[in-house]
């Protein structure tokens, strides 16, 4: 992680900017992070969020038939389905965050996943 000082920001925008982080239980660093990464992707198609649900199953048409990237956000259990493998992962899902219980096809390792999860609490492997 880097530590960066940042200077000229509007006042008014910080104020919210930081609010905002609050209210997701975040620290400022993580948000102003998930701002730069979404900034820097925003030409590589459209990002979709899908959170703020109990439990959803993913499979390999789930993930073709989007034209862009999913960003997977605020779930008590997510399951990818054993038609996934890594390189499909890798390319369409763009984070896994605070997510409670995570199920994933044995093709594709923990340590792979983990680099896509933020605040994921298990990890299993079907």
């Amino acid at each position: 992680m880097t530590n960066v000082t940042i200077r000229g920001i509007d006042d008014q925008t910080y104020l919210r900017f930081s609010a905002q982080a609050t209210l997701e239980g975040v620290p400022i660093g993580e948000l102003a992070t998930r701002a730069m990464r979404e900034y820097l992707e925003k030409g590589a198609g459209p990002v979709y969020r899908i959170g703020n649900m109990e439990d959803i199953s993913i499979n390999r048409n789930d993930l073709e038939s989007l034209d862009g990237v999913v960003a997977f956000q605020n779930l008590e259990m997510l399951t990818l389905d054993d038609d996934l493998d890594w390189g499909l992962v890798k390319d369409r899902i763009l984070s896994i965050e605070n997510v409670e219980r995570l199920v994933i096809p044995k093709g594709i390792s923990k340590f792979q996943i983990l680099t896509k999860a933020r605040n994921v609490e298990s990890i299993l492997s079907k």
